[in-house]
């Protein structure tokens, strides 16, 4: 395929149990490193020729909620405050430098917006969909911001 996108959506469970959001999200980096390896070892038409970006749709809230779990750690939800804009990336293939970290948690770089750019620019069409206008206007492609 040209483009696929995968929604993981039943990892975010941090609203009201935090240890359960942790094991998914052990599951969720399990499945991506098997989904990488079956791609690059299995499939010989993408490997070394696909590029995966990795990366939640949002944040967390700053502060918890009131919410415990069965280990006493409180649950976070991911509307209202800044910090729910603060988001990772990964990524890896082709023409992608290898471990290079950019920005940290004291200097955060980019937004969440930049994704739609950053996969527009890896499948060669970003020009077009920046000209079509309705990429929020402070967004780049993380190639830039690099």
């Amino acid at each position: 395929p040209k483009l696929l996108v995968l929604n993981m959506s039943g990892i975010d469970g941090c609203h009201s149990n935090f240890t359960g959001y942790l094991r998914n999200m052990h599951w969720g980096d399990h499945a991506i490193g098997h989904l990488w390896n079956q791609i690059q070892t299995q499939i010989p038409e993408m490997a070394n020729k696909t590029s995966m970006l990795v990366t939640p749709e949002c944040g967390r809230n700053e502060n918890p909620n009131p919410i415990q779990d069965v280990n006493d750690w409180y649950a976070y939800d991911h509307s209202g405050d800044l910090n729910t804009r603060r988001v990772f990336a990964s990524m890896v293939g082709p023409n992608i430098p290898s471990n290079l970290v950019v920005g940290s948690e004291t200097n955060d770089i980019g937004r969440s917006t930049d994704m739609a750019l950053t996969v527009a620019e890896i499948l060669g069409c970003k020009s077009e969909v920046q000209a079509a206008g309705f990429i929020d206007p402070l967004s780049k492609s993380l190639f830039d911001r690099i």
